[in-house]
């Protein structure tokens, strides 16, 4: 018993000294952790705490000139220019930098500013704040290799502190850093209808016309352009944006800093731009109305506080009425009559029911013991019950008329509410000047005295073109639905193809239809396609054809998507002869989309002269009479001169082939040649004979 009580004793002790030790150890940590928080304190002390809402004005170096922005109520102002454009969160962020700054070292007891170049500082930043107590920093010099910068305060250098070297970067930049710098001018290309350029190098005009298909003016001649490029130009003015700001308020004589006085090249775009309608005599006259309206509306409340107040009296008389005749059923009627005539019916009707069951109760108690004049009771009561319910009736559904109009002009006046809007005419005038230092150009917009300065990349996309950088390439392009002839001169030989129309009747409409689709459009699966083109790829930038059929009429036919519909719906079957035999509709069609889908890879600008007749020369003729013709010579190992109108298109030599042997199966030629070039077995024969004598007496004659 002894040695168990010993054991608990020693236990207890241990624990004594174990819980005497931790808390002793967590004692220590605690005073440790407080030891190095205080060092760390101490290592990077806090040097600058301004709060930002203290700050009155700022003053440094901006361009090696004195700045000082000041606070005018809520808003910063340049102390010395207040129309400047300050850009508010740009100096927010410069003040908020200085709500507390601590130093990474402190260098005490500094004999030579100059070593860390705050002799001459790089920039001095003074903050006065409202209660009229001002900071200096001064910034000296910076070490690359740690990232840090030297400052003093208050012009003290004897105590130099470290800091980064990206503590004070939001004061440094142009004075054009620090304002609230304009935005490029919103451009919806779609709505674009016209670019110009006019330029020291080019000038060229891309323009819609009024079919909404893109032309290039350039030289003082006017064709059709390449619809995607044309298209991108407009695009590339949703991207434009300004590089830099650099001057808010030019004066004309300024002009020529930036090359501005006499542009290096001027962009006008037309376009338009949805606005917000204007009050117009419409809304007045609506507003003239709805006071019409209300009075009107007057004069009817009017006539219901008349019409209640005749119900009233009648209801009265009723009463009477019913109190003489005890329980007549002429009053129920009376009222009942009144209140059809009444403009309130709910309400007069209900009211007028319950005085008719009041004088009704009242007949009971009087003659109870007259049984007809309770079973008369009866009977009035009943037919009041039935007034009341048809009453209840009505007033139900003038309720729900009365919310279906309500609905009605709340969802009227919905509409109403939404402003009107209308597209209105816009001009963009880009001046473009002299080369700037952040390689860009220097630019005004619209007149403005605002200077921006632009990328060259966006700029490019405008300048340094020509006429010629827009072309359409397509060599000719009519629709087959508008084709009447097509004249064909290949191999020396001459070919016609007539096109024939028959209208279907109603129910053939539907085969119809498909047999015209699949003869004005190309299959994309198809190796026929010539150039990955079909007839509805190309139709998107074609015209309809007026008049003789010039070059640029040949680039400005029918669309043939909107003419395939239209003959769908007519249900026209086209049928096509060669020199008076039936063609095969699909043989014909394959080389027909391959003539007008033809596209050239570029256009010769040089004089085109050639010693040889063209290989193929073919003249199309529409329904209109128009003709034209196009003719392809070869030209080098490369491309075939397809030759219209003077214009000579280089178009890929494959491309041409493929062409040439795609008529060739349209006039049987292709079937013939491959007939010869194989030949019966005994043919074969006495050749490899032939050929095999000539050898051995070659080899005789070398022996």
């Amino acid at each position: 018993m002894k040695k168990k009580s010993v054991n608990l004793i020693t236990a207890v002790g241990v624990l004594v000294v174990l819980s005497g030790a931790y808390v002793g150890v967590k004692t220590y940590v605690a005073k440790q952790e407080a030891a190095d928080t205080e060092s760390a304190e101490e290592e990077n002390p806090e040097i600058i705490s301004i709060a930002s809402a203290d700050v009155k004005s700022i003053k440094f170096v901006i361009d090696k000139k004195e700045v000082t922005f000041e606070k005018d109520g809520d808003s910063w102002v340049k102390s010395d220019e207040t129309g400047f454009p300050v850009d508010q969160d740009k100096i927010d962020t410069l003040v908020s930098s200085l709500n507390s700054i601590k130093a990474e070292r402190t260098l005490e007891n500094v004999e030579d500013a100059s070593e860390y170049e705050l002799d001459q500082p790089d920039n001095t930043i003074t903050v006065t704040t409202e209660d009229g107590g001002t900071t200096v920093i001064q910034l000296g010099m910076e070490n690359d290799s740690t990232s840090q910068e030297y400052i003093d305060l208050n012009k003290d250098s004897s105590t130099v502190y470290v800091v980064s070297n990206s503590t004070f970067s939001s004061f440094k930049g142009t004075l054009y850093d620090f304002a609230k710098s304009g935005v490029f001018p919103t451009v919806d290309s779609s709505t674009v209808s016209k670019i110009s350029v006019d330029g020291k190098d080019s000038s060229y005009v891309v323009e819609k016309d009024e079919n909404n298909f893109w032309n290039i003016t350039g030289d003082g001649e006017t064709e059709k352009a390449d619809s995607a490029k044309a298209t991108s130009l407009a695009s590339t003015l949703s991207s434009v944006a300004y590089a830099s700001y650099v001057n808010y308020n030019c004066a004309e004589d300024e002009l020529s800093q930036y090359g501005l006085d006499k542009p290096y090249a001027e962009i006008t775009v037309d376009y338009q731009e949805e606005v917000e309608k204007e009050s117009t005599d419409d809304e007045n006259e609506a507003e003239n109305g709805d006071e019409e309206v209300s009075e009107a509306s007057g004069d009817e409340n009017q006539a219901d506080e008349n019409a209640d107040s005749e119900t009233d009296g009648s209801e009265s008389l009723d009463e009477d009425a019913d109190s003489e005749t005890n329980g007549s059923e002429s009053p129920d009627e009376d009222a009942d009559s009144e209140t059809d005539g009444s403009e309130s019916p709910d309400e007069d009707a209900d009211s007028e029911t319950d005085g008719y069951e009041s004088s009704d109760e009242d007949v009971d108690v009087a003659d109870t013991e007259d049984s007809e004049a309770v079973e008369n009771e009866n009977t009035d009561e009943t037919a009041d019950d039935n007034v009341e319910a048809e009453d209840t009736d009505v007033t139900e559904s003038d309720d729900e008329a009365g919310v279906e109009t309500t609905d009605t002009e709340s969802a009227e006046s919905s509409e109403d509410s939404e402003p009107e809007t209308e597209m209105v005419d816009r001009e963009l005038v880009i001046q473009v000047g002299d080369q700037s230092s952040d390689g860009g150009r220097y630019v005004r917009v619209n007149d403005s005295n605002e200077i921006y300065t632009i990328s060259e990349d966006s700029l490019d996309t405008f300048l340094g073109k020509t006429n010629a950088d827009f072309w359409d390439l397509t060599v000719s392009y009519l629709s087959v639905n508008n084709l009447d002839t097509l004249d064909v001169n290949y191999g020396e030989k001459d070919y016609i193809v007539n096109v024939s129309r028959e209208t279907s009747e109603d129910e053939n409409v539907e085969t119809s239809d498909n047999e015209t689709e699949d003869e004005d459009t190309t299959d994309n699966t198809s190796s026929d396609v010539a150039d990955g083109n079909d007839v509805e790829g190309n139709a998107a930038d074609d015209n309809t054809s007026s008049g003789d059929l010039t070059d640029e009429d040949t680039e400005n036919t029918d669309d043939s998507s909107s003419t395939a519909s239209t003959t769908s719906s007519t249900g026209v079957t086209l049928s096509y002869t060669l020199n008076g035999k039936d063609l095969d509709s699909t043989t014909f069609t394959t080389f027909y989309n391959k003539l007008i889908n033809m596209t050239a890879q570029k256009r010769l600008t040089d004089e085109f002269k050639s010693n040889e007749d063209p290989e193929m020369t073919v003249k199309f003729t529409d329904i209109d009479g128009n003709e034209m013709e196009v003719e392809y010579y070869s030209y080098d190992t490369n491309y075939y001169a397809a030759v219209i109108n003077k214009k000579v298109y280089l178009v890929n030599k494959m491309t041409v082939k493929e062409l040439f042997q795609a008529f060739e199966s349209v006039t049987g030629e292709k079937e013939e040649n491959e007939n010869a070039e194989t030949t019966d077995p005994e043919t074969n024969a006495s050749t490899d004979n032939a050929e095999t004598e000539t050898t051995e007496a070659s080899e005789d004659a070398e022996e």
